[in-house]
C-alpha cells in the first residue's frame, strides 16, 4: 500500500511538472504582453489528492484573473474551479470538490480566459485511502 502510494505521488508530481513546463500555444494572431510559457514561474501540481478532492496550486509572475478548467477527457475540460490568490497576487490556489474515487482527471490554467499553463493531470486515490501530499514548493 505504501509503494502504491510513493509511486501515486511520484507520477502525479512527473506529470505536472511536465505539463508545466510544456506551455501551451496560442493561435495565431494572438499578442500577449508575456507568452504564456514565462507566466507560470511555479507548477501547476497537485498539492494534495484525495479520494473525493484535490487542490492545485501554481504561481506566477503577474497577477490575474485566474481559473482551473478540469475534467475526465483533456479534450473536454468543462468543469471551472476559481482560483484563490495570494496577498500578492502571484501564488494561486484551486480546489476541486465532488471528485469521483480512483478517477483520472486532466486539468489547465487560466488567466482572463487565456490558457497560461500546458494539461496537467492527477488520479483520485481510492475511496478510504489516506489521502497524497505533494512537496510541492509555492513561493508564498
Amino acid at each position: 500500500m505504501r509503494l502504491w502510494l510513493v509511486l501515486l505521488f511520484t507520477s502525479v508530481f512527473a506529470v505536472s511538472i511536465v505539463a508545466a513546463q510544456s506551455g501551451s500555444s496560442r493561435g495565431a494572431g494572438q499578442n500577449s504582453a508575456m507568452s504564456t510559457q514565462d507566466q507560470i514561474s511555479n507548477g501547476p501540481v497537485a498539492e494534495y489528492v484525495s479520494d473525493s478532492n484535490c487542490t492545485i496550486g501554481w504561481s506566477t509572475r503577474a497577477s490575474g484573473t485566474m481559473i482551473l478548467r478540469y475534467g475526465t477527457d483533456r479534450t473536454k475540460m468543462t468543469r471551472t474551479a476559481a482560483a484563490v490568490g495570494s496577498k500578492d497576487g502571484r501564488n494561486y490556489h484551486a480546489q476541486l470538490d465532488n471528485l469521483t474515487p480512483n478517477t483520472r482527471y486532466f486539468f489547465q490554467v487560466f488567466n482572463a480566459g487565456d490558457a497560461i499553463s500546458g494539461i496537467g493531470t492527477f488520479q483520485t486515490i481510492a475511496q478510504g485511502d489516506s489521502p497524497v501530499t505533494s512537496k510541492a514548493v509555492i513561493p508564498q
